[in-house]
C-alpha cells in the first residue's frame, strides 16, 4: 500500500513480534521489529517511523524507560504501549510521557489492525516522524526534564524549564499547556498546599 505509515514493533517475545508484524503486514503496513529497547532506539535514530508499538515489560530497558529515552531524543512519534500487565499507574505514567494508547495482550489480528488504524487517524499521521534536528538540540531533552520535575513535584524547577523551552520555541504547544496548567493550579492553591498539583502529579511535594 503506497505511503502507508511505517510501524516499529518492540517486544522481547519472538512469537508476539511475529504475530504483530504478520497482522499489520498483511494489510500493507511496512513494519520493522526490535527485540529490546536499546535496539529500538538505534533503529529510530537510523530510520524514520510513524508509529511505535512498545511492550511494557522487557528485560534491560523496559517499556517506560524506552519511552522516556525516545522522548529525550526529541521525536514526537506516536507510541502505543503493549502490555499484559496494564494498570492505572502504568497508564498515567505512560500518558505523562506522551504515549497515546494502550493495547492489552492477547489481541487478535483484526482488533490490532482496527486499533492501529484508529490511533493513526486520531494522531493524523501524514508524514513520517523523525528525530528533530534544530538549532536548539537540547529542546526535547529540556522538555523531558520538565516532565520529570513535574512528576517529582519540583514545581519551581519545572516552571523554569518550561519557560526556557518556550523562550527557545514558542511553538511548543505541549510546553505551553503544561506551564499554563501549572500556573493555574499554583494560583488556585496559593496557600502552598498544592493539593491539585499533588493529585495531577502524585509524586509532588509542593515546594
Amino acid at each position: 500500500m503506497p505511503n502507508h505509515p511505517r510501524i516499529l514493533i518492540v517486544d522481547d517475545e519472538p512469537n508476539v513480534r511475529l504475530m504483530l508484524r504478520t497482522a499489520l503486514a498483511t494489510v500493507g503496513y511496512p513494519t520493522a521489529v526490535a527485540p529490546d529497547g536499546e535496539t529500538a532506539l538505534g533503529m529510530i535514530q537510523a530510520e524514520p517511523c510513524d508509529l511505535i508499538i512498545l511492550d511494557l515489560r522487557m528485560p534491560g530497558l523496559d517499556g517506560m524507560q524506552t519511552l522516556t529515552r525516545i522522548r529525550e531524543l526529541g521525536t514526537k512519534v506516536p507510541v502505543v504501549m503493549l502490555t499484559a500487565h496494564g494498570s492505572i499507574p502504568d497508564a498515567v505514567t505512560a500518558m505523562r510521557l506522551d504515549a497515546i494508547d494502550f493495547i492489552s495482550k492477547p489481541i487478535s489480528p483484526v482488533e490490532l489492525r482496527a486499533r492501529v488504524a484508529e490511533v493513526l487517524e486520531r494522531h493524523q499521521v501524514g508524514t513520517r516522524t523523525t528525530v528533530e534536528t534544530t538549532p536548539e538540540p537540547s529542546f526535547g531533552f529540556e522538555l523531558a526534564r520538565a516532565r520529570r520535575a513535574l512528576n517529582r513535584g519540583e514545581w519551581k524547577e519545572a516552571e523554569a524549564l518550561l519557560r526556557e523551552v518556550l523562550a527557545r520555541s514558542r511553538g511548543s504547544r505541549e510546553a505551553k499547556e503544561l506551564l499554563d496548567r501549572l500556573l493555574a493550579m499554583k494560583e488556585r492553591e496559593s496557600s502552598g498546599a498544592f493539593p491539585l498539583l499533588r493529585e495531577w502529579f502524585p509524586g509532588g511535594r509542593g515546594h
